[in-house]
């Protein structure tokens, strides 16, 4: 079977390697083991995809508490007190999220990372005119912008219905940056095999990691 250590390596252990596939996976993983230092992303993108998975974190977090349900939500305690305060702050921090990672994926300028702030662009899209009435508007290049004065006057309800719930546009925003955050640690994973030269060739590192990967689901 294949387990990972604390160092986050793959060793095979009870692995039986008569097929031809078994036996690739074990070469390669020592070869890999070999030259494990020499792939590595290095430079500039590997900070453009961590930065890529940073803001896709802190949105993942103020969307969710924002679409949040039940008593213990931000929208259930501001109806209790009637101090919608900390509502209004959430709500300017999810947009302050959002325009982040909207950043963050310009600067990663891939075919992916321009998919992906589409598909963000599309769910503000879709609800643009109820944002706007209680003021958060899109600018040109696509981020928010926040009227403080029409937000905090704006009608609960109306906020409520926008930001609370699974099909809300707070809950299909943390949704889609679950989605963006991991596919950009799987495309930095991706990456990193590209650049495996040392004591083998990239195509041979990126083979590895397909056969670790349909072998590790033939074991589901």
């Amino acid at each position: 079977m294949i387990r990972v250590t604390g160092n986050n390596s793959l060793l095979m252990s009870s692995l039986n390697t008569d097929t031809d596939n078994d036996t690739k996976v074990v070469d390669l993983l020592k070869k890999s083991s070999e030259t494990e230092k020499s792939s590595k992303i290095t430079g500039k993108k590997s900070e453009e995809y961590d930065s890529v998975k940073k803001s896709a974190s802190s949105l993942k977090a103020s969307a969710a508490v924002l679409s949040e349900t039940g008593e213990d939500s931000i929208f259930a305690k501001a109806e209790e007190s009637g101090d919608y305060s900390d509502l209004i702050s959430l709500i300017e921090r999810f947009t302050g999220d959002y325009n982040s990672l909207l950043e963050s994926l310009s600067d990663l300028d891939t075919d992916k990372s321009a998919n992906y702030s589409k598909e963000l662009k599309s769910i503000i899209s879709g609800q643009s005119e109820a944002l706007q009435k209680v003021g958060i508007t899109v600018d040109s290049n696509g981020k928010l912008v926040i009227d403080e004065v029409t937000l905090k006057n704006a009608d609960k309800k109306e906020l409520k219905d926008l930001f609370q719930g699974e099909n809300s546009v707070a809950g299909k925003v943390a949704d889609k940056s679950i989605y963006i955050g991991a596919n950009a640690a799987a495309d930095q994973y991706v990456d990193s095999c590209a650049n495996y030269t040392a004591g083998g060739t990239s195509a041979e590192y990126v083979q590895m990691a397909n056969l670790i990967g349909s072998y590790l689901d033939s074991l589901s």
